[in-house]
């Protein structure tokens, strides 16, 4: 099922950076590719929409294009840059869709344009168009992505699980997300969350519960002791075919 397999190597970037101010790069390590998108941590911030281009020695199983080539010069549109704390250090993480080897005219024309991603080329590069308003941001950037996740009732007052239930996911961020479950909890109730793709556990509190007819009623879960990773779904979207996940970033 996956259109182009996730790799975590020792490689390092050159990420160009241009838009409303004075352009800059900057050199940093690649957290995780594949053929369609890249993660890596910045020590200044971009926009999200906006097109950056990366220049590093990747292998050939991982390009569109350009193989055999010593350098691999692609560009990237931001889907998110999330604000870290490393080693006492601010940073940013940043994920990227890879567009193709040059941006699009409208770029060249407008250093500021913003895109959004609309499909996928049958080369595994994302398609894009121009976006008509400039992304706005939320304090937690909202991923509309059907992943698998369990909930789980507590017993009493306990951390004992009472009942459990696998169901997936309509939308999540770093502090919170909705699921499709029937589990009979109410507004207030702590229960347990578990997403094995990425390793996630933690206990959430239930915000909301809406019924739905015909249909699983939807809760929506504020994660109370950890922060869900978003930056590693990211590439993970990037790795899989988009048949089975459609995942979109909204403000």
């Amino acid at each position: 099922m996956r259109a182009s397999a996730r790799h975590e190597i020792d490689l390092k970037a050159i990420v160009q950076v241009t838009g409303d101010d004075e352009p800059w790069k900057e050199i940093t390590p690649v957290t995780s590719i594949s053929r369609n998108g890249a993660g890596f941590t910045l020590t200044q911030p971009c926009v999200v929409g906006r097109l950056i281009q990366l220049t590093m020695p990747l292998d050939d199983s991982l390009r569109a294009y350009d193989k055999g080539e010593k350098i691999y010069q692609v560009v990237g549109v931001v889907q998110f840059c999330n604000q870290a704390e490393v080693d006492g250090k601010q940073v940013y993480h940043v994920g990227v869709g890879f567009i193709g080897k040059t941006p699009p005219d409208s770029h060249i024309e407008n250093r500021s344009q913003g895109y959004r991603i609309i499909g996928m080329h049958a080369n595994g590069l994302w398609r894009i168009i121009e976006s008509a308003t400039e992304f706005m941001p939320r304090r937690n950037s909202r991923f509309w992505i059907s992943i698998p996740m369990s909930v789980s009732r507590l017993k009493g007052k306990t951390e004992r699980t009472a009942q459990k239930e696998d169901c997936m996911t309509q939308n999540i961020s770093t502090a919170g997300v909705s699921v499709l479950c029937s589990l009979p909890v109410k507004v207030g109730e702590r229960v347990k969350v578990a997403c094995e793709d990425f390793r996630f556990y933690s206990v959430a509190v239930v915000r909301n519960r809406k019924e739905r007819k015909n249909q699983l009623p939807s809760l929506h879960l504020e994660f109370v002791d950890q922060r869900f990773p978003t930056e590693k779904m990211f590439i993970a979207q990037n790795s899989i075919g988009e048949e089975k996940y459609d995942m979109d970033l909204v403000s």
